[in-house]
């Protein structure tokens, strides 16, 4: 009898705990506007880590087209201009002088999210 109550109570909360997670669903990390132009000043202030700056160029940004293309247009300066925390900043000057045009151009978009 311990037997089936043991294997009927692990049955219920194996259930009840499947039964959340399916509910919960997996987490979804989704930037917007916002957060890119932080992490931008964040970059110019010397504030950023290059784990920060890691971390937005390999999230993927399918939600929005926009991003996306900020995304890559800093992924591609990060190729030739970026230099790590060996520097005060992450990025060469002529790096820098290119994030500030992005972010510039970012702050006059209208992102329909």
């Amino acid at each position: 009898m311990n037997f089936v109550l043991t294997l009927l109570l692990t049955f219920l909360v194996v259930s009840i705990a499947m039964w959340v997670f399916l509910r919960l669903g997996a987490p979804v990390y989704r930037l917007d506007k916002n957060n890119v132009i932080t992490l931008l000043e964040l970059v110019l202030a010397g504030n950023a880590t290059e784990n920060d700056w890691h971390v937005f160029i390999g999230i993927p940004l399918r939600h929005n087209e926009v991003l996306r293309a900020i995304q890559q247009r800093c992924s591609d300066l990060g190729e030739t201009e970026y230099v790590g925390e060996s520097s005060a900043t992450l990025f060469t000057e002529k790096g820098t002088q290119a994030l500030q045009l992005i972010l510039e151009d970012l702050k006059h978009e209208d992102l329909n999210e």
